[in-house]
């Protein structure tokens, strides 16, 4: 695959997982139920997808690596999970903001668990990073909106350490990884609430998201990076920052406050100097 075929996938991926946002906000059912229904239609997706590929071949899969398909699973079921209350419980704008620094988290993550070596730089953007999202929860602390905060923070941690496993298991299937993760989000919503039988109009929505929107974005994004730099592809992310709240704002006119703004604003100019930074860096050596 060409540089220029990766970028184009993974643009294409990054602009439909931009759309999940405002899906969950149309449906009427309570975060618990989307999870767990988006849950299993992500997990019978994704699984079909690995039946046709493979065959008989899953459960070779899941014997060979279930060491790493259950780490992905845990973290990736807890990201998804965290990250439909996040959306439900305060504004996109918020939510994805938070949920934009995942990169710099898992650095931090791996520095802190691993000793993994981290440039300077990092710590540098972490601290503008911070501003940004002080600029976020000053705004939303009387708007009873820091619950979904702390979801949206809660799915960045959860993100981040899936992120570590993922660099550390490069050959695990990532279709198994991302059905596991769905099968472990509809656990987590079966084990805390009383599950909703939804309407027609909200089953068919999140249909729609977890059983092609967001299975097809991820195997896109993901057949991306195979090509790409890890830095273009951190880049290449904040699209989907970008545009999630102009959907919500386009259709649902959820309007992002001004300290909101300014907050995610400074998150994402930090996010994208650090990141040409660290290419500049990577390329001198």
């Amino acid at each position: 695959m060409s540089y220029a075929n990766a970028l184009a996938l993974t643009v294409v991926g990054v602009v439909l997982m931009s759309f999940e946002s405002l899906l969950i906000k149309l449906t009427s059912l309570p975060a618990q139920s989307i999870s767990f229904y988006f849950g299993l239609f992500m997990f019978a997706s994704t699984h079909l997808l690995l039946f046709i590929k493979t065959r008989s071949g899953i459960v070779k899969i899941y014997r060979n690596e279930y060491h790493a398909i259950a780490l992905s699973a845990l973290f990736m079921g807890t990201s998804n999970y965290f990250f439909i209350l996040a959306i439900k419980n305060t504004s996109v704008a918020s939510a994805v903001f938070i949920l934009s620094t995942a990169p710099l988290v898992s650095a931090l993550i791996g520095f802190v668990l691993f000793r993994t070596k981290v440039p300077l730089r990092l710590f540098k953007a972490t601290f503008f990073v911070f501003i940004g999202l002080g600029l976020i929860v000053y705004n939303d602390w009387d708007g009873g909106n820091m619950r979904g905060n702390l979801y949206a923070f809660l799915c960045v941690l959860s993100f981040s350490s899936l992120f570590s496993v993922l660099e550390r298991y490069k050959e695990v299937s990532r279709l198994a990884c991302i059905g596991a993760g769905g099968l472990m989000a509809a656990l987590l919503a079966f084990l805390t609430v009383s599950i909703v039988v939804p309407d027609a109009y909200s089953l068919g929505i999140v249909f729609g998201m977890g059983f092609i929107l967001t299975p097809i974005s991820r195997v896109l994004i993901g057949l991306g990076t195979k090509v790409l730099p890890s830095v273009d592809v951190t880049l290449l992310t904040i699209i989907e920052t970008v545009l999630a709240p102009i959907w919500v704002w386009f259709f649902l006119n959820e309007a992002m406050a001004p300290t909101t703004l300014i907050g995610g604003a400074i998150i994402i100019v930090t996010l994208i100097v650090y990141t040409k930074i660290a290419n500049k860096e990577a390329k001198r050596y």
